[in-house]
This record gives C-alpha cells, sequence and structure tokens, in this order.
C-alpha cells in the first residue's frame, strides 16, 4: 500500500531524471574501448557500441558533432577514444554517451584476430581460387543452413519460391551466434554432405542476416571453415550485409552480398537456361524465314517476267497452287516447331519438378534429337516442294509460245491484227503476216 511521504515516478518521468542527472554529473568524460555495429544512418548521425572484454556500453555522434570530429570515418573494431557526455535514451531506457569527438587508438582484439585467422587460412590454400566448384546450371534441390526463425531464411524462401516455383529447399536449423554455434553450423554443412537420399542437394547456403562482429563470429571459427572447405556441394556464404565479411566467406564458392543476394544467384542459373533456349530457338528460325522471304521474292519474279501474257487465268491457277503449297509448307512448319516448343515448355517445366542432376543430360540428348529430326523433316519438306515447283516450271515452259514456235509452227495474223484460226475468215487478195520462230513474212490471200 502506497504511504503518504511514498513518491511514485512515471517512467518518462524517471528516465528523464535520470538523463538530467547523468548529464549534470558526467557532463565531459573520455572512453576507451572497441568500436562494434557501426551504423551510419541516412540523417547523418553515428551509432555504434564501444565494448571492452568486460561491458559494452551504447554511443549516438550526431551529423554536427562528426563533422567537426578528428575521425570522418569509423570501422568496425577499431580502438578508439570516445570524449562526450553520459546520457539516458529515454525512449528505451538506454544509458548511452552523447560523442563530441572520436580519436583513433589503434586496431581491436576482435578486428585483429579476425586479420589473423584470415592470414592463417589463406596461407593454407583455403582460399585459392583453383579450388573453388562452380554453382549448378539448375538445382533442383538447396540446402540452407541458417536460424529458422530468422528473417534470413524467411528472405531465402521468399525469392527462391517466387522466382523459381516448385523447387525443393531443404533447412538445416542452427544456432547462428553464440556459444555452440559453430559446431550447429559444421553439423549442417555435414549433414547436406552425407549419403542419406534426404540430405541430398545440389547447391548450399550457409549464412545469416546481419550484426557485430561478436554476433557474426561463429563463422570465422574452425568448425565452420573447415565444414565448408571439405564440402563436395558448392557452398554459397551469405553472412550479414554486404560489407561484413567472414573466414565462412573467402572459404565458400561463392560469397553473396546477404541472404536475399544468394537465393537470387540460385536462381539466375535458371534465367540464363531458358534465355538460351529462347535463343537457339531464334536461330533457328531465323535461316527458315530468310529461306522463305527468298522462295517468295524468286515465285514473283517468275510471274512478273513471264512469256506467258496470252494465259492470264492459267498462270493464276498456278501461281494460286503454289502459294497453297507455300502456306502448306509454312503451316507444316509451324505445326513442327509448335509441338517442339511444347516438348521444350514440358521440358523446362519438368526441370522445376524434378531432381536435374541425373536427367539432364538425357534431356539434352533428347532435345538434340527432337532439333535433328525438326531439321531433317523441314529439309524434306522444302525438298518436295522445290521438286514440285520444278516440275510446274517445266509446264509452263513447255507452254510457252516461243517454245511451240521453234517447234515448226508459225502464227498467223490478218490486216486487223488478229490471230488466224480459221480460213475462212480470210477474204481474197487479203494482206496477211506470218511469224516464225525466226523472223516474219507477208502475204497475200489467193482463194481458191
Amino acid at each position: 500500500m502506497q504511504t503518504s511521504e511514498e513518491r511514485i515516478y512515471k517512467v518518462a518521468e524517471l528516465a528523464q531524471l535520470l538523463k538530467l542527472t547523468l548529464e549534470t554529473q558526467f557532463a565531459q568524460i573520455a572512453v576507451l574501448g572497441e568500436a562494434s555495429g557501426v551504423v551510419l544512418a541516412s540523417s547523418g548521425h553515428l551509432y555504434f557500441t564501444l565494448k571492452d572484454a568486460a561491458g559494452a556500453m551504447k554511443v549516438a555522434m550526431f551529423r554536427g558533432a562528426l563533422q567537426r570530429s578528428t575521425l570522418k570515418r569509423l570501422e568496425n573494431g577499431q580502438q578508439v577514444v570516445v570524449r562526450g557526455m553520459l546520457s539516458v535514451y529515454p525512449l528505451r531506457g538506454e544509458l548511452q554517451i552523447i560523442a563530441s569527438d572520436i580519436r583513433l587508438q589503434g586496431i581491436g582484439d576482435i578486428f585483429a584476430a579476425l586479420e589473423k585467422l584470415k592470414k592463417a587460412y589463406q596461407e593454407k590454400g583455403y582460399f585459392d581460387p583453383q579450388r573453388k566448384k562452380p554453382l549448378p546450371l539448375l538445382p533442383g534441390r538447396i540446402g540452407v543452413v541458417t536460424s529458422p526463425t530468422g528473417a534470413a531464411v524467411r528472405d531465402i524462401v521468399r525469392i527462391l519460391r517466387r522466382r523459381f516455383p516448385g523447387i525443393a529447399v531443404v533447412i538445416y536449423p542452427a544456432r547462428v551466434q553464440g556459444e555452440g554455434a559453430a559446431e550447429e553450423i559444421a553439423a549442417g554443412v555435414d549433414y547436406f554432405n552425407g549419403t542419406l537420399p534426404p540430405a541430398k542437394v545440389d547447391v548450399l547456403i550457409v549464412g545469416r542476416g546481419g550484426g557485430s562482429y561478436e554476433d557474426l563470429w561463429a563463422f570465422n571459427e574452425a568448425p565452420v571453415v573447415e565444414a565448408i572447405f571439405r564440402s563436395r556441394v558448392p557452398v554459397i556464404s551469405a553472412v550479414g550485409h554486404e560489407t561484413d565479411f567472414t573466414i565462412a566467406d573467402f572459404v565458400a564458392d561463392l560469397r553473396a552480398a546477404t541472404p536475399s543476394a544468394a537465393a537470387e544467384l540460385v536462381v539466375g542459373k535458371k534465367d540464363e537456361f531458358l534465355s538460351r533456349i529462347q535463343f537457339l530457338r531464334q536461330a533457328l528460325m531465323r535461316p527458315m524465314e530468310r529461306e522463305l522471304h527468298e522462295r517468295r521474292s524468286a515465285l514473283a519474279r517468275l510471274r512478273g517476267e513471264s512469256a506467258l501474257a496470252d494465259f492470264p487465268g492459267r498462270l493464276q491457277s498456278l501461281a494460286q497452287r503454289l502459294d497453297n503449297g507455300e502456306f502448306s509448307l509454312v503451316a507444316c512448319f509451324r505445326q513442327s516447331l509448335s509441338s517442339w516448343t511444347a516438348r521444350m515448355n514440358t521440358a523446362v517445366q519438368g526441370f522445376a519438378a524434378c531432381d536435374m542432376g541425373g536427367l539432364l543430360r538425357n534431356r539434352a540428348l533428347r532435345l538434340q534429337n527432337l532439333g535433328l529430326q525438326a531439321a531433317a523433316g523441314f529439309q524434306q519438306g522444302w525438298q518436295r516442294r522445290r521438286e514440285r515447283l520444278r516440275v510446274l516450271d517445266g509446264r509452263l515452259a513447255g507452254m510457252n509460245p516461243e517454245s511451240i514456235l521453234a517447234k515448226g509452227y508459225s502464227i498467223t495474223t490478218d490486216s486487223r491484227q488478229q490471230v488466224v484460226r480459221d480460213a475462212a475468215a480470210l477474204a481474197a487478195d487479203e494482206l496477211i503476216r506470218i511469224r516464225f520462230a525466226r523472223g516474219g513474212a507477208a502475204a497475200r490471200v489467193v482463194k481458191e
């Protein structure tokens, strides 16, 4: 029960009182520590944690003070002296230092330890580009070693499901920071390199979201590094943000800036494969279209240069038959191409629905056979149409009046330039002209 002398504070009131007290009693302090979790906000304000082996404290440095500071760029792991005043952030009740100046004292213990590990593994050949394994062209199953409750796993699954529906994603849950995290991550990598069918994957993503150097330290420890190094499955390291680096990034087969970027790298291979199919399809169609255009142009020239001016009806009929033949040929080609495209689409869907590891070579061989069959069918069709065109051309040439005259026949026209088909139509003493294969002559009609 409340007594008459007891004072009850509101949370905000107490936080404000602590803020005023600390800012008065600790208005000028200097603190030595190692910078960690450095973040430069878009507003220009700088936030980080100052820590040593026994403690940690938040630091905020506003834009004006940062512009006047002797240290313009602060990086994780640097040993610094922060000058400012002690305060409380009322909204969270957090103790913090409002910095007025930052001076560099050297490299912190964490950063120095990381550089030492990096040099040691580099000398052992763990970072050698020659041992890096390429990513699979079309992965059927993707393994992920990360925390099952973090944002990283949600981002990876969301991107994979959206860009590659039907792909199998197998998640191995593991702690990604703190004691025992390195062993759990290494166990996940070893699991996906095992012999059990549920563990078989084509590519492996190992990572977590961003954090301080301490939060990411599990990915620098020997169990994780050794597990990635001996992995037979290609490994993509996706630890932290773009500016964060760990030993796992250097020993992995590929480093992604973020977990989301790792998912993009995996499904990007599918986009490359589909683009290649589209390129081959266009490459197949271009010579066929060019051949059709040339044949159509040749037919147009044949119609325009023909000497069969006296046979327009027959010529039009033959030209229409040729056009119909061309239409049938195009329809046949489109039907074959549509069938081939449908088979290709079915094959692509099959790639997404099943394990591609054992079927890729058979699918590639089948695709090659289908291409050869389509090319052979198209060639045979062209050969038949070409032979038909040659026969029709021979017929047309046989009906040419010039050819008839060459056989010994002649064409007789009367005084009105009309072709004479009946002798009874001629009058006595009428002047007529006779055309031979070579030259002509004039004559007069004698009535018998």
